[in-house]
């Protein structure tokens, strides 16, 4: 598995819990306005990610499985907590 994988598996995540914050605590953004500003976010943010060629290098699948275990529960609490 290599890094930018991770990476942007990342970068999916907390994107969804930036713009899921923001519709719930602070404005009521639209449903079509709420999807462009996830898609730019994501898209932004992986474009951004590409650029960097120390990503290219792999990692072992125990510590890719890790950090996926690690975003994924990061996911959940942060909509507990936040109460999204």
């Amino acid at each position: 598995m290599k890094k930018i994988h991770i990476v942007n598996g990342i970068i999916l995540a907390f994107s969804v819990i930036l713009v899921r914050y923001i519709d719930v605590h602070v404005y009521d953004m639209h449903i079509i306005i709420n999807l462009l500003v996830l898609v730019a976010l994501i898209v932004g943010g992986m474009k951004l990610a590409e650029r960097f060629p120390a990503l290219d290098d792999n990692v072992s699948r125990k510590t890719g499985t890790i950090i996926n275990t690690i975003v994924v529960l990061t996911i959940f609490i942060a909509f507990f907590v936040l109460e999204l």
